[in-house]
This record gives structure tokens, C-alpha cells and sequence, in this order.
């Protein structure tokens, strides 16, 4: 049997708002934009149930409230990705707060980022992640001061009591580099200390190498080892320089061969006519001069009976020595002439 189809309109409200009003006809507790009651729930487009709701429009707050689209947190409410809350607070656009919660937005996860301690795997495309900045290939590592909580992983030095430092027999120097200073000639017992000229470190301490020849002469000068029995500007001691002309044997300054010592430094007993041959020994200035160490009758003069005379002129030795002329004559070019 047929039942005609009869169209009726009862007041002045469609049928379409009957039906948005039909209860839990969809879905859960409340809908996408209305609260609990009909026209006054406590609305939300963000809340812990599904979507539908039991009315429409409408709430204590308007376009946001406890319940709507989502679970129990929107995408702009709740914990969603960023700190304790992103963009949204307890509520959305219309809750206890506007846009803006406890913490605005934050690294996912919760709270900030913290960096890779010393000793922790790292490659050395992400050392950025170090605290240190540093990744020695596989693990982070520290610099001199710094701590290494895992008893390792130190970019220089080694880990002790829990910090990067240099171990027994190495220094910082100021390069930021443990620096050994116990065989180290450029920073012997301490980074200032160098051993200087023909010195080797040997266990902290400076010493004169043994292996030069001489080696028993040597002593330990501020600048080096000079040896002082021959080293004119170490001679006898560190400071000892042989002035010129001199030069030191057995460790005293002496004058070189061919000179003296005559009071007033060393002369050249060769050469010299105050002192030729020996010390004091002087030559006749007007006829004499200073030839390999003995007085020499100067150039033009002869020797008779021990004086230097000139044959040409000297009337007691007139061309010869002992060739004399008579007391009205006088020697003339070597002659007796009136």
C-alpha cells in the first residue's frame, strides 16, 4: 500500500536547522563550532572530542572553547609541536587565552637544545654540535679547561679529574697545545727556557752536548756552551773576550805569534821600532827601522862597528867603513873632497 509523500513547513525555521540540532546524530559530545547547549556551551574549534556536537553556534566564548575538531589538543592549542604550548594557549582564538602561551614557539620537543658534551659521537660534518665546536672525527672534543665528563675526548691534553689538562712533563705555552718541556730544546723545564748554541735538554735541565769535540771544555753560558779554554768571546768564562789582537789559549787571552804583550796590549814585535823583536827593544828612529823582529840600518845606510852610517857622506867611514878623510876634507858622494 502507498503513503503519499506530504510537504509541510512549520514555522519560520528550514528543516536544515532541525537536523544540525539533532543531537549526537554524527558524532560525539559537541560539534565543530558550537558547545554543549544549544546557543551557550563553552564552544571551541579545538577541543577533546570529534565532530559533531549536540547544537550549533554559539558559547560563553565565541570560535573557540573546551571541545571541536581535534583531540585533546588543536593545532593551535595545547602541546602541540614547539615548547609547552605553540601559538596557542589553554584555548584557541577565544579561550582563557588569545594567541600566545606560556612559551610562544619553542624547538619541538620542549624546552632548547643543548649541545654535544666531550666524548660524545660526532662526525666531523656536525662539530657545530659540539659544545666545543671541535670533533676529532668520532667523538666531541674539549679544549685545555674544559670538563670531559666521560673521562674522555679532550681536542689537547688529557682528561684528568674530570677536565682537559696537560699531563705531567707538558706545559700550555699559550698555544692552547700541551708543549713537552722535558727534551724540548726550545722550552726546557718551562715554556721560556731555551738551550741555546751546542746545549741539549735532557730531562728538564740544559746540559752541553757530550757528544762535541772538546766536550770537557765546555760550560753552560746564558745564550749556550761555549767551549773557554779556546773561544775568544767566552774565554776562561762566559764573559771572558779577549781584546784585538789577541787570542785565548787555555783559556787566557794572549797575543797572537808575531806579537806581544808590552804593557800597553800587544804590539807587533815584527814591525814594531819600540819594541822589536822583543818588548822595549828600540831602534835607532833617525838610521834604523823594525825589519822581521831585529833593528835594520834603514835603506841607503851601512853598518860600521855597530852604527849605521852613510858611506856617501860620513867623513869616518867615506866610501867605506872605516875609511876616514883628513880634517880639511869632508866625504863628498862616498869621497874625500876638498
Amino acid at each position: 500500500m502507498l503513503v503519499p509523500f506530504v510537504w509541510m513547513a512549520c514555522g519560520g525555521e528550514s528543516d536544515d536547522d532541525d537536523d544540525d540540532a539533532s543531537a549526537a546524530a554524527r558524532a560525539g559530545t559537541t560539534n565543530g563550532q558550537g558547545g554543549s547547549s544549544a546557543s551557550g556551551g563553552t564552544v571551541s574549534s579545538a577541543g577533546e572530542a570529534g565532530e559533531g556536537a549536540s547544537t550549533s553556534s554559539g558559547g560563553s566564548a565565541n570560535g573557540a572553547g573546551s571541545a571541536g575538531r581535534g583531540g585533546t589538543a588543536s593545532t593551535k592549542g595545547g602541546a602541540s609541536s614547539g615548547g609547552t604550548t605553540n601559538k596557542g594557549g589553554t584555548t584557541g582564538i577565544g579561550g582563557t587565552t588569545s594567541s600566545g602561551g606560556t612559551s610562544g614557539t619553542a624547538a619541538t620537543g620542549g624546552g632548547p637544545s643543548l649541545c654535544l658534551s666531550a666524548g660524545s659521537y660526532c662526525t666531523r660534518s656536525n662539530a657545530e654540535d659540539c659544545c666545543s665546536g671541535a670533533c676529532d672525527g668520532d667523538s666531541c672534543c674539549g679544549f685545555l679547561g674544559d670538563s670531559c665528563p666521560n673521562a674522555f675526548g679532550c681536542c689537547s691534553g688529557s682528561c684528568i679529574d674530570g677536565m682537559c689538562q696537560c699531563p705531567p712533563g707538558t706545559l700550555d705555552c699559550g698555544s692552547g697545545l700541551c708543549v713537552g718541556i722535558e727534551y724540548n730544546d726550545e722550552a726546557c723545564g718551562d715554556c721560556s727556557t731555551k738551550c741555546g748554541t751546542n746545549a741539549l735538554c735532557e730531562g728538564t735541565q740544559c746540559v752541553c752536548d757530550p757528544n762535541l769535540f772538546d766536550a770537557q771544555f765546555y760550560e753552560m753560558c746564558p745564550e749556550g756552551c761555549f767551549n773557554t779554554h779556546s773561544d775568544p768571546n767566552h774565554c776562561g768564562s762566559c764573559d771572558g773576550i779577549c781584546p784585538a789582537d789577541t787570542e785565548c789559549l787555555g783559556g787566557s787571552c794572549t797575543c797572537v805569534p808575531g806579537t806581544g804583550d808590552c804593557g800597553n796590549g800587544c804590539v807587533n814585535l815584527d814591525s814594531n821600532p819600540d819594541n822589536c823583536g822583543t818588548c822595549d827593544n828600540v831602534c835607532d828612529a833617525a838610521t834604523e827601522e823594525c825589519v822581521s823582529s831585529q833593528c835594520q840600518c834603514k835603506t841607503g845606510l851601512s853598518v860600521c862597528s855597530g852604527t849605521c852610517v852613510d858611506l856617501k857622506t860620513d867623513s869616518k867611514n867615506c866610501g867605506a867603513c872605516g875609511s876616514p878623510c883628513s880634517k880639511t876634507k869632508t866625504c863628498q858622494n862616498g869621497s874625500c873632497a876638498n
